[in-house]
Order: structure tokens, then sequence, then C-alpha cells
């Protein structure tokens, strides 16, 4: 099932205009019972059954509220023009003209004015032909993210910077596992990022590697965010996942108790997240495991493998797995290569080997936040080819990652739970409307 949003700033929830594809009794009166306007209605809302594709993703550039009422110009700057040509040709007098300049010349870094960007001027209304429209408002486009607005008010003419708003899809997808999950999950059109996070959601509840068998069934709903004209990739974001596997069920969605600051929780609102991540990395598959006799495939011999290696493509961002100090960042000899080693809160530390290179500004004594990118996947050192070598340590010891155990962080506070019910309910009905193809 697809759906289509109209384009918003802010937080998704309460914001954005949710229309699917297919909508049942039993979501709609879900959808009424949202609380304080944090949910998406669905009510009356209409689409096209069974359509394949998400629809064109409707365009709202609108100016901020107080501007709203004015009258709004759209130039496009060609070769040649200049601020104040622009003035004079939408009857700007000339004093107004030398304040909108000064204070504009202020803050308009140089290339921000050019041929191909896009300026807004806002006017007042007016009802009579012989009054004067007054400029109120300059809106200039910076970059693909961002734009720079001047408001002429009572206490003179003020700089703000705002960003461009994003054009929002959600987008379901689900599969019945006949091969692998990777395999599956791009049949259906999810991509490496999508499944990664995944993979991530659940991987203190299940080892995707080894545990994921035939049958086992996984739901996804997920938000794709971009911005008309920018190159960079789309962000993709999952707000809630179903897997089944072997029977169990397990149920992750995205609720933020504060604006912009989420987090995870399964059905009874206990928090996904741990203080460590269970992996370090978005990878294709594990090459090799946690042993204490394992053949090296370059030295021909028996010896442990005391860490886990996971195969990934040359230049993958390594995340750290919890907050911490680097303890060692560069080249090491003894056939780790280049290598990152953090230490955590006691009593655990954690290694990185093999690195293509080390992340900027990651060096011996820096702090560092759990997920923050620290390098990227190599072949250095002593290996046969691209991936990560990772180890953990307790009280200096070897242990093995993959078993390794992190407690949860926290569960929903009483007093929001009203709305994580509510939430939970509407997100449930969608992923059960969504097919296992």
């Amino acid at each position: 099932m697809v759906f289509k949003l109209i384009a918003a700033t802010g937080t998704l929830f309460g914001v954005l205009t949710w229309v699917p594809v297919e909508v049942s009794a039993e979501q709609a009166s879900l959808a009424e019972e949202s609380v304080d306007g944090l949910l998406p209605t669905l009510k009356g809302a209409v689409g096209k059954p069974g359509a394949p594709n998400l629809p064109p993703l409707e365009q709202d550039f609108s100016p901020p509220e107080d501007l709203k009422a004015l009258k709004r110009i759209s130039y496009k700057i060609r070769s040649g023009d200049t601020l104040g040509n622009l003035f004079v040709r939408y009857g700007v007098s000339l004093q107004e003209r030398k304040l909108w300049l000064q204070a504009i010349q202020k803050h308009l870094p140089l290339g921000a004015f050019r041929p191909g960007k896009e300026v807004q001027l806002y006017l007042t209304r007016v009802s009579s032909p012989k009054a004067k429209e007054q400029l109120k408002a300059v809106e200039v486009e910076q970059n693909e993210d961002s734009i720079l607005t001047w408001e002429k008010g009572t206490k003179g003419i003020v700089f703000s910077k705002r960003e461009k708003p994003y054009d929002v899809a959600l987008k379901t997808a689900g599969s019945v596992v006949e091969t692998t999950l990777v395999e599956d999950g791009a049949r259906v059109g999810l991509n490496q990022t999508v499944l990664s996070q995944l993979a991530d959601l659940f991987s203190w509840e299940i080892d995707f590697d080894r545990e994921i068998q035939k049958g086992d069934t996984f739901k996804v709903l997920y938000e794709d965010r971009s911005r008309k004209g920018s190159k960079n990739t789309p962000s993709l974001k999952i707000l809630a996942a179903e897997l089944v596997s072997a029977g169990q069920r397990y149920f992750a969605m995205y609720f933020e108790k504060e604006k912009g600051k989420g987090d995870y929780y399964d059905l009874n609102g206990r928090t996904l997240a741990r203080a460590f991540l269970r992996f370090p990395l978005e990878f294709t598959n594990i090459s090799s495991t946690f042993s204490h006799s394992r053949f090296h495939p370059i030295l021909k011999v028996d010896r442990p493998h005391y860490g886990v290696d996971f195969a990934a493509r040359l230049g993958t961002p390594v995340r750290v797995v919890a907050d911490g100090k680097i303890l060692f960042a560069g080249w090491r000899k003894g056939g780790y290569g280049r290598m990152i080693e953090v230490e955590h809160e006691s009593p655990y530390s954690s290694r990185y080997a093999h690195l293509q290179r080390v992340a900027k500004g990651i060096r011996s004594g820096s702090p560092v936040k759990k997920g923050q990118i620290i390098g990227y996947v190599g072949s250095s050192g002593r290996s046969t080819g691209s991936h990560l070598h990772f180890e953990i340590y307790q009280n200096r010891e070897y242990i093995d990652p993959l078993n390794f155990e992190s407690p949860a962080e926290h569960q929903i506070e009483p007093a929001l739970l009203k709305v994580f019910e509510n939430r939970k309910q509407l997100f449930t009905a969608e992923l059960a409307a969504t097919p296992a193809s």
C-alpha cells in the first residue's frame, strides 16, 4: 500500500495530510480516536484502490503565516539582474531601496543572488488604484535546503533563515522470506537503507544472519523525505515494522516524546534502544564469526578469531556502538591494519579494524556518541577483501559480539500512554492491511 502526503515543514504527525490508497472502516475509526491532533486523520480520504505506485506529490512552498496575507511575486534571477534593479522594477522608492539593500547585504552570502535562483517579493495589497504597494518582505533561495528571509516590521527589517519544506511520502511493503531478507526485501522495493534499519530495530531480539528462516514474514511502514530539486539522497525512516519468525511476533514503532526526539518501542511501550548498537554498520552478510579456533585464510593455520567479520562495500560508514572515548585511531601492526579502539562505560571497550580510513576529527582522546561515524570499511592490514573486523571487550577479555546482551534504556511514561496507544493502533492497522506478498 502507498500513500500521498502534502509537503510540509516540521514533524510528520499533526502537520501532514495522510491520503492512503486503501482505507478500511476499522482504520477510519481508529484514526478518529487520535489525540490532540497528533495523528493524521484518514476519514474521508480517497485514493486509487490497488494503485501500484505512489501518486505524484503535491508541492506546497507556502510562506510563513504572517506573509500569507500579502501579495506574492516570484521572480527567477536572470543574467545581469541585481537586487536594486529588481526593486526598481516593482516600484520600490529610492529611500526604501537603500534601507532594503543595506539590510540584505549584511546577510546575503556571495553567490546566493545568481541566475537560476528564485526571489520572492511580498507587497501590501491595495484596494485603490491610487494607493501604492509597499514592500514588506524579501525571500532569497540560499541553496537546496534553506531560504533567507528579510521582513519589515515595527523593529525595522529583520533577517531570518528557514528550511525549505520536504516532500514526504509514506510507503508500506511486506514479504514472505523465500531466500534471504535482503533479496526478498529488494523484490518488494525496499532498498538497503530500510532493510538495515529493520535489522537494527530487532537486532537485540533476533539474529538476522542465523535465525531468519524461509516462511518468516516482515512488513514495514516507512517515510521517504526529499526536497524538490535537491541532489541529496532521500531520507528513509521506518515508522513501524512487524516481523514474524518461527511463530514469534516482533513489533517496533517510532514515537516522539518531544518534538524531534524520538525512539522505537515495542507493543508494551518498552524501548528497543540499548546502550549499545547491535551492529556497527550496514552490512551484506557476516563472513566470519567469533571462534576460539578458525582456519586463517592468509596464514593457513588454525588460530582464534576473537571478533566478527562483516562483509560490506568499500567505503561503507562504520558507527561506534556506544558512547565513549577514542583510545587509538590509526595504523596498528599485527594484521589489524588501520583501526580504531574505543573505551565505553566500564567495563566495556570495542575495536574496529581493516578500515579504509578514519573519519575526520577522530583521534585519540576524542569523545564519541553512539551511532557516530568513526571510519569507513576497507581491506587494510591482513585481509582478503572489503570487510569490518569488530571486537568487544568486557573487563579486557574478548566476548562474542553476537551473543552480547545490552539492557533496555527506558519505557513510555504513564502520561504519554494514551497518545502512544492511539498511534500504535493506527500503525498496527496499517501493517495489518499490508499484504506479505
